[in-house]
């Protein structure tokens, strides 16, 4: 009699929020996920320095400080959320030009899936996040709308 080798791979999901009405329900959907599969969740928040320089004290550096601050609470929110539903979560928030750093971060963590939210009109914004990073990973991604 053989018995077959099954590998149970755990797979990661990175959620990516800026703190918005669609990132709050990217973060519903990303915890859906993760509990519905029994994956680890990983949340970043990324300071947008092309918007934010690092922080000192004159008022622009203040003003990137309180985008800190607002980035950390959004994460903490999520990291509650996320607990509450049982899943295991780490978070990160971090400098950048957004899409370059949820690229770079989810190629380092090997993610399997991208969640984040949509956030309008994308040519309203700088860049449209969700496109460049749909248009760029090398993963599965999933732009979730609020309206959805």
């Amino acid at each position: 009699m053989s018995f077959a080798s099954v590998s149970l791979v755990m797979a990661l999901i990175l959620l990516a929020t800026d703190g918005s009405v669609h990132s709050l329900e990217a973060a519903r959907h990303a915890i859906d996920l993760a509990t519905e599969g029994d994956h680890s969740l990983h949340v970043l928040s990324v300071v947008d320095s092309r918007k934010f320089d690092e922080p000192a004290l004159s008022t622009g550096e203040l003003a990137t400080i309180d985008a800190e601050d607002h980035g950390y609470e959004h994460v903490s929110r999520i990291v509650t959320m996320a607990t509450a539903a049982g899943i295991s979560v780490d978070a990160t928030t971090c400098h950048g030009v957004p899409h370059e750093c949820i690229l770079e971060y989810a190629t380092d963590l090997d993610a399997d899936r991208i969640v984040l939210g949509a956030h309008g009109e994308h040519r309203e914004h700088l860049g449209g996040v969700g496109r460049q990073v749909e248009a760029s990973a090398s993963c599965a991604v999933d732009v979730v709308d609020a309206g959805a």
